[in-house]
């Protein structure tokens, strides 16, 4: 028998659960146990030798099963706080693997686009540019993002420095060619992409810069390895 640990609640409902069984079945093993003693005690006195042997049979008998049934109790006792434990393990483990990939603190695989940007003499690319672009990717429905391996996360921010380079995270420097990734839906993040017009790549190109979009069945993004950190909130107790 296995069960699905779902949230807090359901983990607390099967503790409980578990702890009244083996409540109400060492409770039973007890009472008869207690029950066999006292036909012993009780029925004993005052039979004749061949009653005696014949009760006393009866009484081993009953003993016997009692003893069976106590062991088998403890097995289902065990079996229940090992299927508690395994479930509360499991699910605990899904939720923080889970709670990390929506991060962005684990690499991930998957098809989507690439995209090359690439700047000309015209024209060079800029920060608002590279926002623009994460912005359509993720209303595209894209899964996870990165420029030049770094991995976008919704605390990443993206700035133009003296007019000359890019920077992300606050620390690192990028610059042209820079190389998006994207994971997600292909065609829908293509067709996005492409819109005639309005979409990013003719957006682009109207500008006079270079962009690329070419899509894969094997993009690999890497973790996002900053630490996530707050100066000014705190959890509302």
């Amino acid at each position: 028998m296995k069960f699905k640990i779902k949230n807090n609640k359901d983990k607390m409902v099967l503790s409980i659960i578990s702890a009244l069984l083996a409540v109400v079945l060492i409770s039973l093993s007890v009472i008869q146990f207690k029950s066999v003693e006292r036909y012993q005690q009780s029925d004993v006195e005052g039979l004749r030798d061949d009653e005696l042997k014949t009760q006393i049979a009866s009484y081993q008998s009953r003993y016997n099963e009692t003893e069976e049934q106590y062991e088998d109790n403890l097995n289902k006792i065990n079996e229940y706080k090992q299927t508690s434990n395994d479930n509360n393990s499991t699910t605990l483990d899904d939720e923080v693997s889970d709670a990390k990939t929506l991060l962005g603190l684990t690499d991930v695989t998957g098809k989507g686009v690439i995209i090359t940007l690439t700047d000309t003499d015209e024209a060079q690319y800029t920060s608002e540019n590279l926002r623009y672009l994460v912005n359509e990717l993720k209303y595209a429905g894209a899964e996870a993002i990165s420029i030049n391996e770094n991995r976008i996360v919704n605390l990443t921010d993206i700035v133009t420095i003296n007019e000359s380079y890019i920077v992300i995270y606050g620390d690192v420097r990028i610059s042209s060619p820079y190389t998006v990734k994207a994971i997600g839906d292909t065609s829908y993040l293509t067709s996005t992409l492409n819109m005639k017009n309005s979409g990013f790549v003719d957006l682009m190109r109207s500008s006079g810069l270079d962009i690329n979009v070419v899509e894969s069945t094997n993009i690999t993004i890497p973790k996002y390895t900053k630490e996530f950190s707050t100066e000014y909130m705190k959890e509302d107790n």
